[in-house]
């Protein structure tokens, strides 16, 4: 190639990326072990509050009302709300954190409690971890009003908590809106055959951490089994429990990549035993789930 050769001046367009969820501050981070009869009289501030139930029921008082946050649950508190806590007579384990975000979209978890989806579960571990790992946090410290920095804290610590806490927050969202229009989507039969396709599929994938039976199917879409499988079949060349397992393993590929267990993923999407999950991934997948994990390393 001549050195006089010029090569063509390309024109690129540049995508200004939206975004949704913008969190501009983490406020405090707490992982707190309740004692029995444990109680926080109460406090308001002007920023959010996520609090989670790790472990038993706990009180959470807003507004003057008290609610039970059960285990698995997730209460969004808004700025300026009063909030208070108690244990009652168990021992839960209640995580916290708060933060500022003033994004338009966070309106939609003003006094929302939310039974948190288990493949949402190790969003918060990351967060805990990073904060572990990030922050000098103490064991027990309700009244903790600020976050200090470890001497020699994670590189990029409070950006990975920052992103995740956004990737949470998504997440929710999405999966709140998906299951809002199906609860709305179903007043008679479907007529359109393109969507009635696309509806069987959206079930299946919400039954993924789970088991699933035909008549699921057949009673949440109001049409007969065998007329549901004739026709998703004659649609896509494959049955409808074959769309269900690659959905299970295709999942299984991304709990994988996250570095869960394999009995932790067996025992998440529902399968009878790890070895049996190991034999369905190698027959289905070409390899083991040892050795799908080595390959995309």
């Amino acid at each position: 190639m001549s050195m006089e050769q010029k090569f063509e001046q390309k024109k690129f367009y540049m995508h200004k990326i939206s975004n949704l969820i913008n969190v501009q501050k983490i406020v405090t981070i707490h992982y707190q072990a309740l004692e029995k009869n444990y109680v926080f009289p109460g406090e308001q501030h002007d920023f959010w509050e996520i609090n989670y139930a790790d472990k038993e029921n706990v009180f959470v008082g807003i507004d003057g009302k008290k609610l039970e946050l059960k285990q698995g649950e997730i209460l969004f508190i808004k700025p300026n709300q009063p909030h208070f806590v108690e244990s009652g007579n168990k021992e839960p384990n209640l995580f916290i954190i708060s933060f500022s975000c003033r994004s338009e979209s966070m309106n939609f978890f003003a006094d929302k409690k939310l039974s948190l989806p288990e493949k949402y579960r190790y969003l918060l571990q990351n967060i805990m971890s990073e904060a572990e790992d990030t922050f000098a946090l103490p064991d027990f410290d309700p009244h903790l009003n600020e976050l200090k920095l470890k001497d020699n804290p994670n590189l990029g610590g409070e950006q990975i908590i920052k992103n995740t806490l956004e990737n949470l927050l998504i997440y929710l969202l999405r999966f709140s809106q998906n299951k809002r229009q199906t609860q709305e989507f179903f007043v008679s039969k479907i007529a359109d055959s393109s969507e009635l396709q696309d509806e069987i599929v959206r079930i299946l994938n919400s039954k993924i951490y789970g088991k699933f039976q035909l008549s699921d199917l057949s009673n949440e879409l109001h049409y007969g089994t065998t007329r549901l499988c004739t026709f998703f079949r004659e649609k896509t060349g494959k049955s409808i429990y074959q769309t269900y397992l690659k959905l299970k393993l295709d999942e299984a590929k991304k709990l994988i990549r996250k570095n869960k267990s394999f009995a932790e993923i067996s025992d998440l999407l529902c399968f009878d035993s790890i070895s049996t999950f190991a034999f369905v991934f190698k027959k289905h997948v070409g390899m083991t789930p040892s050795e799908y994990r080595s390959s995309i390393k």
